[in-house]
């Protein structure tokens, strides 16, 4: 079997309004996300917006994706009070926005923020997944003083009907927040970054027991513009030796179109 030949759909890449990515200087223009995706033989990619980025703005974000057939538009969503999320949202579905991404760090928020709560709740209600930021690693003056996992489990109580993405799977903690996806349908394991940043380490390992045996609940993303598509690619034909077409099947593409759908 050639892993090479399977169409892979990227869960998690950023191209920007401003078509810039200030902390590396790359290009992460809309055209050529929709470019790479094809050149590398990818079926499409979610496009996902990150709030205070780039001149991010809900219309201009989603002009932009509809221009490319081959993208799929997530609003970079901050919740500024519990009041307007339901409308805010409503207006996002309305706009044809297919979910939304919420990044605690930037702007800080905390998980058990009330705001966040009623996102969640809200989201559920309107069928919108919601694209979770897991990775918390910052400066001792940010950094976590208890799990965020725990965190994580008490907000999806208050929303048990949200469809949750956990983008980048909780990096190095990846096992630990496999096994919260294992029991919860709702919920969808990406390897964004965390696939790529810890290459050589024992997540390898950890990894490769994911595609062996989780294949129903993991996807695939580049972090674009952090990783090429093409890095992406070989990474997965590197993971991808000696399991079945069918299971590969599913961690490139089908988990994620799955989850996408209403």
């Amino acid at each position: 079997m050639r892993s090479s030949t399977i169409a892979l759909f990227d869960a998690n890449s950023h191209p920007t309004v401003g078509g810039g990515w200030p902390a590396k200087n790359l290009d992460s223009t809309f055209h050529r996300l929709s470019a790479e995706l094809v050149k590398n033989h990818y079926r499409g990619a979610c496009a996902v917006g990150v709030w205070g980025l780039e001149r991010y703005a809900h219309q201009a974000f989603i002009e932009r994706c509809r221009k490319h057939a081959n993208l799929v538009p997530i609003a970079g969503y901050f919740p500024r009070a519990s009041s307007s999320v339901g409308r805010e949202l409503a207006t996002l579905k309305k706009m044809g926005f297919k979910g939304i991404k919420i990044h605690p760090r930037e702007p800080a928020m905390s998980l058990k923020d009330p705001r966040l709560v009623k996102t969640f709740q809200v989201a559920a209600r309107l069928e919108l997944p919601i694209f979770l930021c897991t990775y918390f690693h910052s400066a001792v003056s940010g950094y976590p003083t208890q799990d965020p996992l725990f965190d994580i489990a008490a907000l999806l109580r208050r929303a048990p009907r949200a469809r949750v993405l956990l983008v980048h799977g909780g990096d190095v903690n990846l096992l630990r927040y496999a096994e919260m996806v294992r029991f919860n349908p709702n919920l969808l394991l990406d390897l964004s970054m965390t696939f790529m940043k810890y290459r050589s380490s024992s997540l390898d390992l950890d990894i490769r027991f994911l595609f062996e045996q989780f294949d129903r609940r993991i996807c695939v993303g580049t972090d674009f513009p952090e990783y090429t598509h093409g890095e992406v690619r070989k990474r997965f034909i590197e993971m991808s030796k000696g399991i079945s077409r069918t299971k590969l099947e599913n961690i490139a593409f089908r988990n994620i179109e799955g989850f996408l759908k209403p």
